[in-house]
């Protein structure tokens, strides 16, 4: 059971790459979302339900296991928190670039009142401080697309 929980909570592994692991949790998050979540944005709601669910349980599962609060090697909350950036928007470079590079800004700088979110404890903890820089993040593309388009 560890083995499956380590190996889900690191992104297949991403978690254990020495450097950045975080970005390359992040990449994987921008690749499974452009290959498996469609452009239905209903289904994009149930889509986020879950990866947010899936990010709580494992995130704390794998807690236990490191015996370590929001060690670096569990990254799929980077895969919710960047859901969240890309989320209602079209799958464009452009959107896509974007909703990385400012969710990674706001997921590592933790402005606002995401520093004092991520002290809570357990997997919850370690996923809700991601998806509120996501979130963050998507509100600031969906103004540009809106201005834009």
């Amino acid at each position: 059971m560890d083995k499956i929980v380590i190996f889900f909570s690191s992104v297949f592994g991403t978690g254990y790459i020495k450097y950045a692991s975080g970005t390359f949790g992040s990449l994987v998050g921008i690749l499974l979302w452009v290959l498996f979540v469609p452009d239905t944005y209903i289904f994009q709601v149930f889509v986020l339900a879950a990866i947010f669910i899936i990010s709580v349980l494992f995130s704390s599962l794998a807690e236990n296991i490191y015996n370590k609060k929001d060690d670096r090697k569990i990254v799929v909350d980077e895969v919710a928190g960047m859901w969240c950036s890309v989320a209602f928007l079209p799958k464009t470079f452009m959107f896509l670039f974007a909703g990385f590079l400012l969710f990674r800004i706001f997921d590592i700088k933790k402005p606002l009142f995401i520093k004092k979110i991520q002290k809570i404890r357990g997997g919850f903890g370690i996923t809700i401080d991601d998806v509120v820089a996501g979130i963050l993040a998507n509100v600031i593309l969906q103004i540009a697309r809106f201005v834009i388009y």
